[in-house]
């Protein structure tokens, strides 16, 4: 074993997590003036700053008061002066993005403290200066072009080469975008595809292309989730892990190489001898431990469902690419779900490369041609592909009742007859809903035992039950896997004390979950969020579509089937039912369709924001600067313009 490991440059730390507030002990606190110190220290900008790329000073004071939720004041008064000062110190230690106001408003349009009532208050938009830095590290990696590739005569074999586990040549536009990715030399690469395009496909030949120059184990691949990480291992066929696993274990990189040489020294004076021999193989597995998480010349590191990444996540690694003389590859798609977390770097990065970023336009998971193009179409926001859904009988409507007897009616004829069928719905409540009706079924058939285990959400689950495991465990081994968010199993046993045997769906692989675990992170999973469904392919789908669907869930829930993509539409959806003053109006679900395909929940990237904050404020600026002097209007003292008005 070498004395040294290879090199590697490790990753900054990242910010360690801050205590929730809800675990502080409430407490008095005498003055106001000691009072800001005390959550100025947790600094609301960042902790909102995690979640979203852009903020405005409502975000900033919504966190003020999360933190300051286990704190005494002596008057509600106080409370509210400590969390607005809050407010104000977090938006000035952050970057503002929409542009100052330079043009002097009439003295009848100015508000008290002479701001302009052209423009909202506290509409202005902000991100932190970590954020941008990130997005700007990685829009100069995706110009950058001094990482490794593959030579022109490799890549001219693309055409008659069979990716490693197909059964098929790459078609002539797969050829082109793999060419394109391998021989471009950027240090980051984006392919962009949208549902059903064969993106894994695309990815395994990057995979042998990559390999044929570079040799085995040279590709490394990487995923926002677990579930998806073993997705994309099966469709490559190369070592995976999920995003958030292998940064930390990167960031390790320093502790394992002096780890390493310690081994080194200590078996260099031993001798042959038990103790020996276990100091061997605890060094070995340090090392394997090592290896997997960092970095050689050469390589090139896939992030498959890059869009779901979070922008801190692929800057660091690509950082830790680029240190190690390394490639990296987004793959996704910016039309599908964004992140958890701050995103909007995958479309950045995509818009960036303008007309030369390698796309898969051709889509063939769908057996009707109509539906190929309806998918693209509805994908940008055409909202006039509703009657073309309508056209086909794809379309559903009435009250939610109504839809979701028929959503379950239609996924159990798809059951009886062989298909693999989906129920996919946008909030975890129907989903919850639809679980127990096709669990309720499966008991009076006699394929599920109707006793088993209560779980958190308030079903039950008894043996030959569908689940999904919620949370990953690597201590809960399965063979060579573990078991991990997202993953699929069938009941196959219970315990005495609440554990069960479950089989990997469509595998061999076996796990006992313990009971603890059972209650806490188990659910059934004959229905589906849109975002577990992302990723998968089934012959049908049957969604349910609210007035508050937003295209990107949409286009997801509507793009799973080959065969068919059922949406069934709740045309008299009340989001606020328990403060309505009246029984909502039906509306036609050609015009609810339009409406949600029209709603898109894409987060942008800070970059992007800033840019139309700009354009927004010239062309107001220029709107108003046409207008004579006599021609203001006229407006009663405290009237507040939309921003709307301020926009016309």
């Amino acid at each position: 074993m070498p004395t040294s490991p290879p090199s590697l440059t490790p990753l900054a730390p990242s910010r360690p997590p801050l205590p929730a507030a809800s675990n502080r002990r409430p407490r008095a606190v005498p003055t106001l003036a000691r009072r800001a110190p005390l959550i100025h220290h947790h600094h609301p900008a960042s902790q909102v700053a995690d979640k979203r790329a852009t903020f405005t000073r409502a975000n900033l004071l919504a966190e003020a008061h999360r933190q300051l939720h286990g704190v005494r004041f002596a008057t509600s008064a106080d409370r509210i002066t400590v969390a607005e000062r809050t407010a104000t110190l977090a938006a000035k230690r952050a970057v503002m993005l929409t542009p100052a106001e330079v043009l002097h408003a009439p003295e009848h349009l100015q508000r008290a403290d002479g701001s302009s009532m052209l423009r909202p208050r506290n509409s202005e938009v902000y991100a932190t200066q970590d954020l941008l830095d990130a997005e700007a590290r990685l829009l100069a990696a995706g110009q950058a072009t001094d990482a490794p590739l593959v030579t022109t005569s490799v890549a001219a074999r693309l055409r008659r080469m069979v990716a490693p586990g197909k059964d098929h040549v790459l078609s002539a536009e797969q050829a082109h975008v793999v060419a394109a990715v391998v021989t471009s030399g950027r240090r980051l690469d984006v392919l962009v595809g949208a549902a059903g395009t064969g993106k894994s496909t695309t990815m395994a030949g990057v995979r042998a292309a990559w390999e044929a120059e570079h040799g085995p184990g040279s590709v490394v691949g990487l995923a926002p989730s677990a579930a998806a990480a073993g997705v994309l291992a099966d469709a490559v066929g190369v070592p995976t892990e999920n995003t958030a696993k292998w940064i930390t274990e990167n960031q390790r990189g320093t502790e394992r190489e002096a780890k390493l040489r310690q081994y080194a020294a200590r078996l260099a004076g031993g001798y042959p001898s038990p103790a020996t021999r276990q100091l061997q193989l605890q060094a070995r597995a340090e090392l394997a431990a090592y290896r997997r998480c960092a970095l050689r010349p050469g390589q090139l590191v896939i992030v498959d469902e890059a869009s779901m990444a979070a922008t801190q996540d692929l800057d660091q690694i690509t950082a830790a690419a680029t240190a190690a003389g390394a490639k990296v590859l987004l793959v996704g798609d910016w039309a599908q779900l964004s992140p958890v977390q701050a995103g909007g770097a995958f479309k950045l990065l995509a818009d960036a490369a303008g007309l030369g970023v390698a796309t898969l336009h051709d889509v063939f998971r769908f057996r009707h041609e109509w539906e190929r193009d309806a998918t693209l179409r509805l994908r940008v926001g055409d909202e006039t592909v509703a009657e073309e859904y309508a056209a086909h009988g794809r379309l559903e409507s009435g009250v939610r009742a109504d839809m979701l007897d028929l959503l379950f009616e239609g996924w159990l004829t798809d059951q009886r007859a062989g298909r693999a069928s989906l129920m996919v719905a946008a909030d975890a409540d129907t989903v919850v809903e639809l679980n127990a009706r096709a669990r309720a079924w499966r008991v009076r058939a006699g394929h599920v035992a109707q006793d088993g285990v209560r779980c958190s959400d308030g079903t039950v689950v008894g043996m030959g039950d569908v689940v999904v495991t919620r949370l990953n465990m690597r201590a809960l081994t399965t063979g060579r896997g573990w078991v991990k968010n997202g993953d699929d199993w069938v009941v196959t046993a219970t315990g005495q004390y609440g554990s069960l045997r479950v089989t990997h769906r469509g595998g061999r692989a076996t796990a006992v979950l313990p009971a603890d675990y059972v209650r806490e992170h188990l659910e059934l999973g004959y229905a589906s969020t849109a975002h577990r469904a992302q990723g998968r392919t089934v012959d049908t789908a049957h969604a349910y579509v609210t007035a508050t669907t937003l295209r990107e869930t949409l286009y997801v829930m509507a793009s799973r089937g080959r065969e068919s993509n059922l949406l069934y539409i709740d045309t008299a959806h009340e989001p606020d039912s328990a403060t309505a003053h009246a029984n909502p109006e039906r509306v036609e679900p050609v015009e609810v369709l339009q409406k949600v395909i029209a709603a898109s929940g894409a987060e942008l990237a800070a970059h992007e924001v800033r840019h139309k904050e700009q354009m927004h404020t010239q062309r107001t600026r220029s709107r108003a600067a046409a207008i004579s002097p006599g021609a203001w209007p006229s407006v009663s003292p405290g009237h507040q313009f939309s921003p709307h008005t301020c926009s016309r």
